[in-house]
């Protein structure tokens, strides 16, 4: 698995600016840290991500996603 580039923020800014989602921090049952995708509603979007990589990976199919993220933090 590979190191998250991105922080949270960073990964929720560009969310933010390029789509009408966004991005939440949440706990599950255990405690343990999940990232989830909200629709311009709020309503959560798919199951949760367990990793700030999977979250990651998964925003940045969006080309505009991922470049907004080239251009404002690399």
């Amino acid at each position: 698995m590979f190191k998250a580039k991105y922080t949270f923020d960073q990964l929720n800014d560009a969310v933010t600016n390029c789509t009408s989602y966004s991005l939440q921090q949440s706990k599950d049952e255990e405690g343990e840290t999940i990232y989830l995708l909200l629709d311009g509603c709020g309503d959560q979007d798919g199951d949760p991500f367990e990793s700030l990589e999977d979250l990651e990976d998964y925003v940045c199919n969006s080309d505009e996603v991922h470049d907004y993220l080239l251009e404002n933090y690399a």
